[in-house]
């Protein structure tokens, strides 16, 4: 049984079946927005408890 790890592993790699078709560029653009929404999540969530403090 593959373990998603086992899957994300294989993909980073490009060992995975049809990984081939994704560009690194669109890769590394995709990683860079996961990034941002992370800090934006944080940032929303600071605010948040800023304003409740007033």
């Amino acid at each position: 049984m593959q373990t998603l790890a086992n899957w994300q592993r294989k993909a980073n790699q490009g060992k995975l079946k049809g990984t081939k078709q994704f560009d690194s560029e669109l890769m590394a653009v995709i990683e860079e927005n996961k990034r941002l929404r992370r800090e934006l999540k944080i940032a929303q969530e600071e605010r948040e408890i800023l304003n409740e403090e007033e």
